[in-house]
């Protein structure tokens, strides 16, 4: 088998060589899958993981993506031809492999301390960070780089174990209560937020934290009371606030409906008027939120999330708007673009959830949220995302398996319905084998 020079051209004397990418189709309806057998051999000619070839490719394709530690190889759900992997190794190999400056293939990968992605050139003394924005870069924050070629501890599934989970917020919950000096410099900041004395209906419920962006995964910047009466009441406003969206949103819809009638019937008698859509209250009010929404999304992508959480606070103080309607706001700024958009908003949407007083209803409601955005107008390239999407969500924490598993398991009688859940079947099915793969070795 000839190799091929790593970066492209044809000249038989470039000293850097690949082997061309081998791959391999198996498996027949839901279950088709494609192998890249030689996963191993290509990622160490290359420098990286295989982990992140495989994975870069899958995302690529909008598939789901496994590895097979032992045989060196990775797996793409969904059959893929050969050329098409060799072609998305291409786009690995000019993002994630070459040096920005010389185009070699000299770059070692590390992880700096503010957990940005560090590349440095041997060949030219370059030395610069990654791009933060590329759908890879969660997957190498979360499985870091060693120094032997390949990553860390168990990052080859590309997710934690149950028993990771469980350990880590054992660990959380023992942590709470420490650094009081600490909390009350964090209250100071929560006073500017739309949850301050509202989280738990008389003072007891979820705050968003002063913390910097470093401390996302800390449990503890969120004061929660967990007496019965705090307990119900936060329940009861969560569901107000599913009504709340639910109500405007079929108010919306119904107006909208009314008012395309009123303009077809008054065109005929040439009487239509230019400012009768958009009257409503509602919609003016619902215009209003996604307005004053916008700068905080902005600085959400730029990275400032604290600055960010004030902003969105203030909205929700000022429109009396809970987490979860601010989930509702924010998914319906997403597009085509909607994967590199939740990384890109990781952070904002890890405070959000950990604001919202239910995580099962906010579970639903996100659920609920991808339905929504993979049916609407970007239906036809969203729709093949949908396990991508979840996966995103997934590893952020934002969606766990059971509430996953839940959803796709009660079918649903509309076509949409149907649709979502037999695009994002790949994605369950790799849970679902994840869980019995654990529960194997444990026996």
């Amino acid at each position: 088998m000839s190799l091929l020079n790593i970066g492209g051209g044809d000249d038989p004397a470039y000293r850097y060589k690949m082997p061309p990418v081998v791959g391999k189709k198996e498996g027949i309806g839901n279950g088709k899958k494609t192998v890249i057998v030689n996963a191993t051999e290509v990622s160490k000619a290359l420098k990286r993981p295989f982990q992140y070839l495989v994975k870069y490719c899958a995302v690529e394709l909008g598939a789901v993506s496994t590895f097979d530690q032992v045989q060196g190889s990775g797996t793409v759900n969904g059959w893929h031809e050969t050329p098409t992997l060799q072609d998305k190794t291409n786009k690995f190999i000019k993002e994630w492999v070459l040096c920005p400056r010389c185009k070699l293939p000299e770059t070692s990968m590390e992880i700096g301390k503010k957990k940005e992605i560090i590349f440095d050139c041997k060949a030219c003394g370059y030395h610069g960070q990654a791009d933060m924005t590329s759908n890879l870069a969660t997957f190498i924050l979360n499985n870091p780089p060693d120094s032997k070629g390949g990553i860390q501890d168990k990052a080859s599934t590309g997710k934690k174990t149950k028993e990771d989970r469980k350990a880590e917020k054992a660990k959380k919950r023992a942590d709470k209560g420490k650094d009081d000096d600490e909390e009350e410099e964090e209250d100071e900041v929560v006073e500017a937020s739309s949850w301050d004395k509202r989280g738990g209906g008389g003072g007891g419920g979820a705050k968003p934290p002063a913390a910097s962006d470093d401390d996302d995964d800390d449990d503890g910047d969120w004061a929660v009371d967990v007496s019965d009466a705090a307990v119900k009441a936060r329940e009861d406003q969560a569901q107000a606030s599913f009504d709340k969206i639910d109500a405007a949103m079929s108010e919306a819809k119904v107006e909208d409906k009314e008012d395309k009638k009123k303009k077809k019937k008054d065109k005929k008698s040439e009487m239509v008027m230019d400012d009768d859509f958009g009257e409503s209250p509602m919609l003016m009010q619902m215009e209003k939120i996604r307005t004053a929404m916008q700068p905080a999304l902005e600085k959400s992508e730029a990275g400032a999330t604290d600055e960010a959480v004030k902003m969105l606070g203030a909205v929700a103080k000022e429109n009396d708007l809970k987490p979860n309607d601010l989930f509702g706001f924010i998914f319906e700024t997403f597009d085509a673009n909607a994967v590199k958009q939740i990384g890109a908003h990781a952070k904002l949407l890890s405070k959000l959830y950990k604001a919202a007083p239910d995580a099962k209803k906010t579970q639903s409601f996100l659920l609920t949220c991808i339905s929504t955005l993979v049916c609407g107008e970007q239906r036809e390239s969203l729709m093949k995302k949908t396990p991508v999407i979840m996966k995103k969500l997934y590893d952020l924490d934002l969606l766990e398996e059971e509430a996953i598993v839940s959803w796709y398991d009660k079918s649903s009688k509309k076509k949409d319905g149907k649709a979502v859940r037999e695009a994002a079947a790949p994605f369950v099915t790799w849970l679902k084998e994840a869980d019995s793969d654990e529960e194997s070795d444990d026996e």
